[in-house]
């Protein structure tokens, strides 16, 4: 059941403060933020592994700089859509970094009655100031009563392409990049399942948020049949996708903007995929740009976007 902090602002449309500095949160990627981080992605790469020289998966990042704003804002209060993500990896994190988190809302909007935020944040290495993570979220904040939730999909910025979901059955999976790929290539799925104690270490459970991602009341109560599972996550696992096939530069070079389409429910199935679009050469490294997204075991797409690399 959800509890609300009087010492933190309700978290509605009409209390975000555009401008407002929100950190710097000190944040120490230490052992514990490593397992933390392996558990809820389910992410077993042996650089992740632990000890002198391992790294700390970078999505998970990502995901904490989405929740900065409830350093303000109760989240055991939050019930807003997540809509659309970009973020961008600048460098690896070596177990044992220091970081800071900084952000601010720097836009509200209202289309067709609901109230949409953006939220701007970044990871820095506290040390050095040495960029390491930066996303860009946009979440709904406002929602009208009679609309119903979990059945519509995040809008289409006006001259943004579509992304096709054509899955190309006659060509070799590309496991890993090599500069001899051509656009048309899918590169090697991952499947996940929407487990239910990863979406709650994920969204907050260890400190006692009470969310639509970690308590059924929550969920029913604000008109979803079930919890489910952030949007954030999906972005997460395209990352981990990107990171097998891109190797060491995707640490340095990814990228990846999404929109989430439908709500990933506790038990789904989820797939995701990624085709090479556009390829390039620049610097001396090859730029691929690819069409991503994720799909439930019912065929429905529930996340779809673009992301990039550069490999050397």
């Amino acid at each position: 059941m959800a509890r609300v902090n009087p010492a933190l602002r309700e978290p509605t449309y009409e209390e975000v403060a555009v401008g407002e500095p929100i950190g710097p949160k000190r944040v120490v990627a230490d052992e514990h933020y490593q397992q933390r981080a392996r558990f809820a992605l389910g992410q077993h790469a042996p650089q992740y592994g632990g000890g002198d020289g391992s790294l700390v998966p970078a999505p998970m990042i990502g995901r904490d700089l989405v929740a900065l704003f409830c350093e303000v804002y109760d989240p055991s209060r939050t019930v807003g859509l997540h809509q659309k993500e970009e973020i961008w990896f600048h460098a690896p994190v070596p177990l044992g970094t220091v970081m800071n988190y900084t952000g601010s809302y720097t836009d509200k909007y209202e289309r067709r009655g609901k109230g949409y935020t953006v939220f701007d944040c970044e990871a820095r290495n506290a040390e050095t100031g040495e960029l390491l993570v930066r996303q860009i979220s946009t979440e709904i904040m406002r929602i009208p009563e009679g609309i119903q939730l979990g059945t519509g999909s995040a809008p289409v910025e006006p001259g943004a392409e579509r992304v096709s979901g054509e899955w190309p059955t006659d060509r070799t999976l590309a496991v890993r990049a090599s500069r001899d790929l051509e656009p048309g290539t899918p590169v090697r799925p991952l499947t996940k399942l929407a487990r239910q104690d990863q979406m709650t270490v994920f969204s907050g459970g260890a400190d006692q948020w009470y969310n639509i991602h970690t308590d059924i009341e929550v969920a029913l109560k604000a008109g979803f049949r079930d919890t489910l599972a952030q949007g954030m996550m999906e972005t997460c696992w395209v990352a981990e996708m990107l990171e097998a096939f891109a190797g060491p530069d995707w640490h340095t070079s990814g990228w990846i903007k999404m929109a989430y389409l439908k709500p990933v429910f506790r038990g789904d199935e989820i797939t995701l995929r990624a085709v090479i679009k556009h390829k390039a050469e620049q610097d001396g490294k090859t730029e691929f740009r690819f069409e991503v997204w994720a799909e439930n075991n019912r065929g429905e797409m529930t996340a779809a976007g673009w992301a990039s690399c550069r490999i050397a």
